[in-house]
């Protein structure tokens, strides 16, 4: 049964590498330097770099702590059919692919309803996208290796289907398959005008975080964790600092949002808190312009962003190697301007990304809010204030952010 298995993928994030990128660096604004050129090119982390892994050709990835768990991942290009060939232009051949579970033939034949393709064959070809059985694993198999389902009204009813399955699940496997379902709808294209799409993704989030909140934010949940009795004297900024000796990359915020502490500062000898060990990053999808923020293969947070203009946002594995609050920003002329000054764009929050080969990248806030979901900035990722607040606050130094490009629909 094919699923999509966002462990492999965070494993990957905390122990593998981008490399052999080969392209100019995008132009992007940050508060310490800018860089001009052009943006690099390539498959994505869900592209290359995984299927070399998985297919053996990539050096072993060393065994985390505690492995998070992992399942089968079925490497498609997102634009083609397993195998290599070319997307079926006869009907009758697509749908004895769609019949044998070719999950490239199944995008393709979402992609045919959503244009409407294959004119009085519509009907059938819906009819042949319908699951085998009503297990959230079949539902998902049924819409395919990326998000062109979410752009017809057939497909988004299937969707909401499966996420009606993956939320009937207790709550430990709801997040997962939440989770699963999410990375999916996420994986293709969706514009600032396809209101229909980002509000079917918007709907299975709001019920996929009812989840997160019950199971991945409980303290007694030590899944993929350790726990931790607070000491007298304790803060959390201490605490994170213990664990990050360790190995262990986590800040004060993302203990505080994983153990629902609303004051940091209200600690009491003898408390009971959770420290995930399962690697802590972020995959940014940039055609659906979707930053997805995981603990281990679990999602925790989903963002609208903005991102590079002429897409100037290189696609590569960055590192958080630095947290501004109240940054200055130092134009693409020189010029530096001050936090609080209205020629400064980042907002309240910068988060720095650092790259061998690319630098002034990061995610920040924009007094632009009609810029979410476009591709309007010089290569940094814009997002809502209260979006960056939030993403600040948990993502750890030391984090790997992915951007990938996933096409889908054209």
């Amino acid at each position: 049964m094919r699923q999509f298995v966002l462990g492999l993928i965070a494993a990957a994030l905390a122990w593998w590498g981008y490399d052999k990128w080969i392209a100019n660096p995008a132009h992007a604004g940050s508060p310490t330097n800018t860089v001009s050129g052009q943006t690099a090119g390539g498959t994505g982390l869900a592209g290359a770099g995984l299927a070399e892994m998985l297919n053996g050709n990539a050096p072993p990835l060393p065994a985390p702590a505690i492995s998070p768990p992992v399942e089968s991942l079925p490497i498609e290009s997102g634009d083609a059919p397993t195998g290599g060939n070319q997307p079926a232009t006869d009907v009758g051949e697509l749908l004895l692919r769609v019949d044998a579970g070719d999950a490239g033939a199944i995008a393709h034949a979402w992609q045919a309803v959503a244009s409407r393709q294959f004119g009085d064959e519509h009907d059938r070809v819906v009819a042949s996208l319908a699951p085998r059985g009503d297990d959230f694993a079949t539902q998902l198999a049924a819409l395919g290796s990326h998000n062109a389902f979410l752009h017809s009204p057939e497909g988004r009813a299937a969707s909401a289907r499966t996420l009606t399955a993956a939320m009937a699940l207790p709550d430990h496997e709801a997040v997962k398959a939440g989770s699963q379902l999410l990375f999916l709808m996420t994986r293709g294209r969706i514009l600032r005008s396809d209101t229909a799409v980002r509000e079917a993704v918007d709907v299975a989030y709001r019920q996929h975080l009812i989840r997160v909140d019950r199971w991945m934010c409980n303290p007694t949940n030590v899944a993929g964790a350790r726990s931790y009795t607070v000491q007298s004297g304790d803060y959390l900024d201490g605490i994170a600092r213990k664990f990050k000796k360790q190995g262990i990359k986590v800040e004060a915020g993302t203990i505080a949002v994983l153990n629902r502490i609303s004051n940091p500062k209200h600690l009491r000898a003898g408390q009971k808190l959770k420290v995930p060990v399962a690697p802590v990053s972020a995959v940014l999808e940039k055609r659906s312009f979707a930053l997805m923020l995981f603990v281990g293969d679990e999602l925790l947070r989903l963002y609208w962003v903005g991102h590079g203009e002429n897409d100037r946002t290189p696609l590569a594995t960055f590192t958080v190697i630095a947290k501004q609050a109240k940054p200055d920003w130092t134009a693409p002329d020189g010029n530096v301007y001050a936090y609080g000054r209205k020629e400064n764009i980042l907002g309240e929050y910068f988060i720095k990304f650092g790259h061998d080969q690319y630098s002034g990248f990061g995610a920040h806030g924009t007094p632009m809010k009609d810029t979410i979901c476009t591709q309007s900035s010089m290569g940094c990722l814009r997002m809502f204030d209260q979006d960056i607040k939030e993403l600040f606050w948990i993502l750890p130094r030391g984090a790997k952010v992915v951007v990938q490009a996933t096409e889908s629909v054209h």
